[in-house]
């Protein structure tokens, strides 16, 4: 493949925030150095055909981009088998696109610059949050860039600086939940409690994003790089976004049970259930 038709995949979560960010940002870098690259964004819970987070929008305008064409897309195996270089937002979606496409080409931002770091996801924050970690992955593109032409020219990619040592990882599971998780979980739980209660007079759509919100709220308080709570709270929502009326018992009770999961931090095989939510 000539250098002109090399192709970056950035992935995220939702394809609304970081990973377009990241896709506008590492354009402009390779423009600027003379690379021809065709890079492009998706999610691995995409939220097809959504437009960026407003926040995110208002982001990328302060950082000299036009955004308003963005649609975001779900990761596919076919976009997956197009592209020479998967780079992941974090280390969490890294080890999801590994354990789909073992095979593929894949880092994260943090791998890249040779960094235990991984960017928060600002979803429902201002946009000085969306800058300043926009900042952050610019920082890290630019320590890995060398690194991506090597993979892309199939040289030996340079060595990356030490890595800082990232602290323990915070195990998955305790025996008391984080109060905090539990009470946004319960707020969830208990919207659920009166749309059973009341199926045929509660206005679904409106329920429908309080529930979404208040899950949100989770993300922010992921416990460490192996808590997946973001993708967590994307794919339940995601899937709540499928429901156009109010869903019957039994997928209210499944929904129930995945919020109650939430009160503890999550991993890649919780995020997988849902994922497979198929109605």
């Amino acid at each position: 493949m000539s250098p002109t038709t090399q192709s970056i995949l950035i992935v995220g979560a939702a394809d609304t925030g970081r990973a377009p960010i990241a896709a506008a940002l590492l354009r402009r870098m390779a423009q600027a150095r003379g690379y021809s690259w065709q890079i492009a964004s998706a999610g691995v819970v995409g939220h097809d055909d959504a437009p960026l987070q407003p926040a995110a929008r208002d982001a990328l305008a302060v950082l000299g981009f036009a955004a308003d064409d963005h649609i975001a897309r779900s990761l596919t195996d076919e976009l997956a088998a197009a592209a020479n270089v998967l780079i992941a937002v974090d280390s969490g979606i890294a080890r999801v696109l590994r354990s789909r496409y073992p095979q593929a080409t894949i880092a994260s931002l943090g791998e890249l610059a040779g960094r235990a770091r991984d960017i928060p996801d600002p979803a429902g924050m201002q946009v000085g949050a969306w800058l300043h970690y926009s900042r952050e992955m610019e920082q890290l593109l630019r320590e890995g860039f060398a690194r991506i032409v090597a993979t892309l020219s199939g040289e030996t990619a340079p060595a990356p600086p030490e890595p800082v040592a990232a602290p323990p990882p915070t195990p998955l599971a305790s025996a008391e939940p984080p109060p905090e998780r539990q009470a946004i979980c319960t707020r969830a739980t208990r919207l659920l409690d009166a749309i059973q209660a009341m199926p045929d007079v509660i206005d679904w759509p409106a329920a429908r994003g309080r529930i979404q919100t208040t899950l949100a709220e989770l993300i922010p308080l992921a416990a460490a790089p192996t808590d997946l709570t973001a993708l967590y709270v994307e794919a339940i929502n995601l899937w709540l976004t499928r429901q156009p009326t109010v869903p019957a018992a039994d997928r209210l009770k499944r929904l129930r049970t995945a919020i109650e999961r939430a009160h503890q931090p999550v991993g890649q095989t919780e995020v997988a259930e849902v994922i497979r939510w198929v109605d």
